[in-house]
């Protein structure tokens, strides 16, 4: 009875903000015990301290940037000449552990949480690769997107990787993705994060 006073209930993509204040994955469910919540805050405190120091330390704006961590236009500010991945999902859960990942591959990483945000950033910027959810939220919606992203592609004669990975299991799904285009499908069932890597790491 104790413990269950000791939990609380928080929305996930609020806690991945709270967790990437201070570079921590986040736990996989939405609650969290008090515990760890009050460790968290004071390591939040202590990086807030430390960027504060920081800042008067620094003039320059882009050595700020550097030294925090944070960068202040994330929309406009990446590395051209780094290979970049798009992530479409609207699990902040999701879109935090995928960024991490393909972050540790030496990825630039986008992330769009809705097909309007997505089909608008891929047409700002060359993608080595796109990972998209299809239930965003509904198929009817993933499909649409697919089906965007792949005329995109071929209307800019890209050579950018498009990939499904969604926890449908449904047959009519995989097929009517690589029916559109998409060059993979992957369920997020056992290893399909070694599996996603796999598509990563070619070419």
């Amino acid at each position: 009875m104790s413990e269950e006073r000791r939990t609380i209930e928080v929305d996930t993509e609020f806690l991945e903000d709270l967790y990437g204040l201070v570079g921590k994955i986040p736990p996989g469910e939405k609650n969290i015990n008090l515990d760890l919540l009050k460790d968290l805050l004071l390591d939040i405190k202590r990086k807030m301290g430390q960027v504060k120091s920081d800042n008067t330390q620094e003039i320059n704006a882009s050595s700020k940037t550097k030294q925090t961590g944070i960068k202040e236009s994330a929309e406009d500010d990446y590395d051209e000449n780094k290979k970049a991945v798009l992530i479409v999902d609207d699990l902040g859960v999701i879109t935090y552990q995928l960024g991490v990942m393909f972050r540790n591959l030496g990825y630039d990483v986008a992330i769009a949480k809705e097909i309007y945000d997505a089909i608008n950033k891929f047409k700002k910027r060359e993608y080595k690769m796109v990972v998209m959810d299809l239930f965003i939220p509904t198929d009817r919606e993933g499909f649409l997107l697919l089906d965007e992203l792949v005329k995109l592609s071929k209307m800019s004669d890209s050579s950018t990787i498009i990939g499904v990975m969604t926890a449908s299991s449904k047959k009519e799904h995989r097929q009517m993705c690589l029916k559109k285009g998409a060059d993979f499908y992957i369920e997020k069932v056992d290893d399909w994060q070694n599996e996603l890597v796999e598509y990563c790491q070619k070419g």
